[in-house]
């Protein structure tokens, strides 16, 4: 991996908004994205309600490999009606 200088190191920190990109990651990976997001949502109540304005706004803005309705109030209700469950922890596996 190359060195490269860190050119934002310098810039003044700037408040996060919705930019209008996009991911690319691998079809392998989106086992790791489906993780991050269930992290995200099942720490919803605990972001600040303009972080999860903001969230759900970038969701709404960011393209998807499958055309599905992405509203924000399509989002954010997911967000409000999904269910948690707890998970329970794998049996210690006895020695044979």
């Amino acid at each position: 991996m190359t060195n490269r200088p860190n050119w934002r190191a310098n810039a003044p920190p700037q408040p996060p908004g919705v930019t209008q990109r996009t991911l690319k990651y691998r079809e392998a990976d989106e086992h790791l994205l489906r993780r991050i997001a269930a992290g995200v949502v099942l720490q919803w109540d605990q972001l600040p309600d303009e972080l999860q304005d903001l969230i759900i706004d970038q969701a709404a803005a960011v393209d998807d490999r499958d055309p599905a309705p992405h509203e924000a109030s399509d989002i954010e209700g997911f967000i409000r009606n999904v269910k948690t469950v707890s998970v329970s922890k794998a049996a210690p596996k006895e020695d044979a």
